[in-house]
């Protein structure tokens, strides 16, 4: 039960963290992945940047006890329910509209989200083992370069035609994958940690560098998503990413929560793909501007 409310509080705090940096972006100058110092100099001037950092960090902290003492899949579920509160910022705060494709990613995103929940009825609730250094570097490491570039060589074309053609989905992928990866090495460290492995154990493994890096990169790459793009469209999608790389690569890493009852394991497959359906279900380009899709805050 504390595993449940911490990781459902975590989940919330990240999302009021996001929605600070949503009315940051609003205030800062073009966002460019291929000029990062230009980039890290708008977000370490920003308050508002600053506060949202706060809130995220301090949902991170919780997750280390959620992820100690849960399974991977049941993340899902419980960040299914907290994005109403993502969802409530994004037409409270900022005005933003969801059309019927929209609607409908999201609907399937809650389907797949209950048929992962009700995979976990046979019981199984370890929360598995940490993987051989090895093997999880060469799930994490890919995660994390192949965004990165991404948000370099994608920011060399032009920004005009960038804004116009850009829904967030391509943002939301990347930015997903970088946080799928970093709660990966979340997941690990709080295992360790959990264990009784001391802070010396715990920094020389790759667990910590893996969080710190992939967060870090995320952060990049999630402010770049937020400034350009819808928030209800580009953070739903990143979430849904990363709780399918949660889902998909933490059973393969850490083990310990795959059903022991095919039926299950099959409403986990099955769960996985609705989700999968559900990225593919937002629409790829930007409805026409409108001014009520600012920021209030």
């Amino acid at each position: 039960m504390i595993g449940v409310a911490t990781s459902l509080v975590a989940v919330c705090l990240c999302y009021c963290g996001v929605a600070l940096f949503k009315a940051a972006s609003a205030r800062m100058e073009p966002l460019r992945g291929d000029r990062l110092p230009h980039l890290l100099g708008q977000l370490l001037t920003s308050r508002l940047w600053a506060a949202g950092l706060l809130l995220l960090v301090a949902g991170v902290e919780l997750q280390l006890v959620g992820f100690a003492r849960l399974p991977a899949a049941l993340v899902v579920p419980l960040s299914g329910t907290a994005g109403v509160l993502l969802l409530g910022f994004t037409a409270g705060c900022f005005g933003e509209r969801l059309g019927g494709r929209d609607w409908l990613g999201i609907a399937l995103f809650a389907l797949g989200a209950l048929l992962v929940a009700a995979s976990l009825a046979d019981g199984s609730r370890g929360p598995g083992r940490p993987p051989p250094p090895s093997v999880l570097l060469a799930v994490a490491v890919p995660s994390l370069v192949l965004p990165a570039l991404w948000s370099v060589l994608g920011h060399l074309r032009p920004d005009g035609r960038h804004r116009r053609t850009s829904a967030g989905v391509s943002y939301g992928v990347a930015c997903g994958v970088l946080v799928g990866a970093a709660e990966i090495g979340v997941k690990g460290l709080a295992i360790t940690f959990y264990a009784g492995a001391g802070a010396a154990d715990v920094l020389a493994g790759p667990h910590f560098y893996i969080a710190v890096v992939g967060m870090a990169l995320a952060l990049v790459q999630g402010m770049i998503a937020l400034q350009r793009a819808r928030m209800a469209v580009c953070m739903t999608v990143a979430t849904i990413v990363a709780l399918i790389y949660l889902v998909v690569a933490g059973t393969f890493l850490f083990g310990g929560d795959w059903p022991s009852d095919p039926l299950w394991g099959v409403l986990r497959v099955a769960g996985v793909g609705v989700a999968v359906a559900a990225v593919f279900a937002f629409p790829r380009e930007a409805p026409p501007e409108h001014p009520s899709h600012r920021a209030r805050v």
